[in-house]
C-alpha cells in the first residue's frame, strides 16, 4: 500500500507531506536528491486473541517505497524532516527560485 502524499510548491521551498499510519520513526528511511524524494518504510502489526477453543493470531507486515519527482531542484543538504502522529513532513529549500509566468494561449 502506497502512502498518500501532498506536495506544495511554495515560493522558496517544496513541502512534502506523507501519511504513514502504523510506521514507527525507526522503520522510516527518507532519501533526498536534487530532483527526487524517496520514502521507504516497513510496518509490522501483531494481534492475538484467545477465547475458549477459539484461537486467532494475525500478523501483518509490509514494506513500501515511493519515489516522487520534485517540481524544481532542491538543496538536499538543507532538507528538514519531521514525523508526528503518522505524518511525515519534509521541507526542501529550492536551489534557485524562478518566478511563475502565465502564458497566454492563442
Amino acid at each position: 500500500r502506497m502512502p498518500k502524499v501532498d506536495m506544495l510548491d511554495q515560493e522558496k521551498e517544496v513541502v512534502v507531506r506523507a501519511e504513514l499510519p502504523g510506521v514507527k520513526k525507526d522503520d522510516l528511511e527518507v532519501t533526498v536528491t536534487r530532483h527526487n524524494v524517496t520514502i521507504k518504510a516497513t510496518t509490522g502489526h501483531e494481534e492475538k486473541e484467545e477465547k475458549g477453543e477459539y484461537y486467532r493470531h494475525e500478523i501483518s507486515r509490509g514494506e513500501f517505497q515511493r519515489t516522487l519527482e520534485l517540481p524544481q531542484a532542491v538543496d538536499e543538504a538543507a532538507a528538514k524532516a519531521t514525523f508526528r502522529n503518522g505524518v511525515l513532513e519534509l521541507t526542501l529549500p529550492k536551489t534557485e527560485t524562478t518566478p511563475r509566468k502565465t502564458v497566454k494561449v492563442e
